[in-house]
């Protein structure tokens, strides 16, 4: 095989250049900076970010939207430990990254160097691989590894390199990544196991398709429609995947869990046989909402994930169909193709648009409200007309985000990321940043709370450096809602650290050289948005909304009543 001569820093950053990496997040360090001098030469692009959280999370975005592995770096010691909370929503989320953990150098791994932790035991949690270079030959066999172990096991890969192994010299073969990895796809499930999966649809009365992640990382959403129309089965979507069915076809109901769609949760909670695909439908998802406790424990369930630890975890299954979700289901769409089915596809598709006609106009009449201070549901109804039909939507946690889900139906696969599983507060802008970056001729948008925004402002400045034009819809009521509303049910209305005293974020946006907007009326929402994304700039919409109002908590069975013995603590 042919060998070339060279450094550590270029064989690092020439592996780089032929796995195609575009973009690495992080911020300038010494201990890569040798390899960061070449960059530019190999077409790759640094971003350099506010904080290295964000990098992770822009990693992450990028992946997330593009489907292909994000790239984050960070300085050894505190710029790694700053990666943790960006890499656990990654992996969580089932996204592809390679994170570059650049150490202290070999000769003094181990005497308590500066900057030096146990930068691999600090990510074993938050990663699905782990390569130590012990060798600098190793490096670019190193960075070859974790980029296939992102591709087929779907989390963060870690590359742990000493920086003195930037500056080996030794000959080094050149590798393209067919010859090293595949696209992590799997192939379906056993012959068997389909055919008793077709039996029993075709036998069921009433049953309902859950659509989850592994639908819109598949590519599985046509030959999921095709499934839906020749069972005559409504499709719900798993919570926070909304993108996962459109709502707008006519077996589509939009999303179960929380603030979710009522007519999805009401038709689920009929069903004699659920076919669940691609997810693995963790149960904070599956929490009664509305009032109603919509997952049928009675009702046979058909499984599919490529994980084979998933399957049965959350519920018990009837069947585990093990396997990729989009081949999964053709084997399904081929078994079904000369089945006897006598249902009605008509009359379902009739009964699913009373449901869904009923739940619009309910959703209308909750929201469409005026008052002395903007209705947050007011805000998020308006706010989810004006968008743009491809646009991407970024959303993070919290009271007014969560509500946000009854009230986007996007119609392509890919244009829905939620907070994710981890559930962490002020991600969703630099996930955003990064979706833009992995998208650059769709429009992409992110709705984020004033409490979360005041963890993540700084990227204004990164947004603005790199010219990204995300749009930030920031919805401030000056409050950290959803634990307001939590002191609100179970505190007897005793508020203790969550309001907060908020600068004018649109001033401070602006002067970091965004165009910022704020906004106080619910007719000034439409044309504001359609000059946002007309805009070249990223866009900061700081929207006021009344913080008294509050929808329901995530969960009602997380907190108790509080019960206080002592006299010091009574009443």
């Amino acid at each position: 095989m042919k060998t070339r001569r060279m450094t550590g820093s270029e064989a690092f950053t020439e592996a780089l250049r032929l796995e195609g990496v575009e973009v690495i997040y992080g911020i300038v360090g010494s201990a890569f900076m040798d390899p960061l001098d070449i960059f530019n030469r190999a077409g790759i692009r640094f971003v350099q970010v506010r904080h290295e959280q964000s990098a992770a999370l822009m990693a992450e975005g990028y992946g997330r939207a593009k489907g292909v592995p994000g790239v984050c770096i960070g300085q050894n010691g505190p710029g790694v430990t700053n990666l943790v909370t960006g890499l656990a929503s990654a992996k969580l989320n089932h996204t592809p990254v390679v994170v570059i953990t650049p150490a202290v150098p070999s000769t003094l791994m181990g005497t308590g160097a500066f900057q030096e932790i146990d930068q691999m035991d600090m990510l074993r949690s938050v990663t699905v691989h782990q390569v130590k270079v012990e060798r600098g030959d190793r490096i670019g066999e190193a960075i070859r590894t974790a980029f296939r172990a992102a591709w087929a096991l779907g989390g963060p890969a870690q590359v742990d390199i000493p920086r003195d192994y930037f500056y080996a010299e030794w000959d080094e073969p050149e590798l393209r990544p067919h010859q090293y990895r595949t696209d992590g796809r799997r192939g379906g499930a056993p012959a068997g196991e389909i055919e008793k999966a077709a039996a029993m649809l075709a036998e069921a009365k009433n049953p309902v398709i859950l659509a989850g992640l592994g639908v819109v990382r598949s590519g599985a959403a046509e030959k999921v429609a095709e499934l839906a129309e020749m069972l005559g089965a409504p499709v719900a979507t798993i919570f926070m995947h909304n993108d996962a069915f459109p709502m707008n076809h006519p077996l589509g109901l939009g999303p179960i869990g929380y603030q979710g769609s009522k007519a999805a949760m009401n038709v689920v909670s009929r069903a004699d046989t659920i076919l669940a695909l691609g997810t693995r439908l963790n149960a904070f998802g599956l929490n009664t909402q509305y009032e109603i406790d919509f997952f049928p424990e009675d009702a046979k369930l058909i499984q599919n994930s490529h994980d084979p630890m998933e399957l049965g975890a959350q519920k018990p299954i009837a069947l585990g169909l093990l396997g990729d979700t989009a081949e999964v289901t053709a084997q399904l769409v081929e078994a079904l193709s000369g089945a006897a089915i006598s249902r009605d596809v008509g009359a379902v598709k009739a009964a699913v648009a009373t449901e869904k006609d009923a739940w619009t106009k309910e959703l209308e009449e909750m929201s469409d409200i005026d008052g002395e201070v903007m209705h947050p549901r007011r805000a998020v109804m308006e706010i989810a007309k004006a968008l743009p039909e491809n646009v991407t939507a970024v959303l993070d946690i919290g009271n007014v985000c969560g509500t946000a889900a009854a009230y986007l139906r996007p119609e392509k696969p890919g244009r829905y990321l939620g907070a994710g599983s981890l559930g962490g507060i002020g991600v969703s802008y630099a996930t955003a940043i990064g979706a833009k970056m992995a998208q650059k001729d769709d429009p992409v948008c992110v709705i984020i709370g004033d409490g979360a925004w005041s963890m993540t402002l700084q990227e204004v400045m990164t947004a603005v450096t790199e010219k990204v034009n995300v749009v930030a819809i920031l919805m401030n009521n000056n409050v950290y809602g959803a634990e307001r509303r939590n002191q609100y049910d179970f505190f007897d209305e005793r508020y203790f650290w969550t309001e907060l005293e908020n600068p004018s974020f649109s001033e401070i946006a602006r002067n970091m050289g965004a165009v910022a907007k704020r906004i106080t009326r619910p007719e000034e929402i439409a044309p504001a948005l359609a000059e946002a994304f007309a805009s070249e700039a990223p866009v900061v919409l700081e929207v006021m909304i009344d913080g008294k109002v509050l929808s329901e908590p995530y969960r009602r069975d997380a907190l108790r009543r509080p019960k206080r013995h002592l006299p010091l603590y009574r009443n």
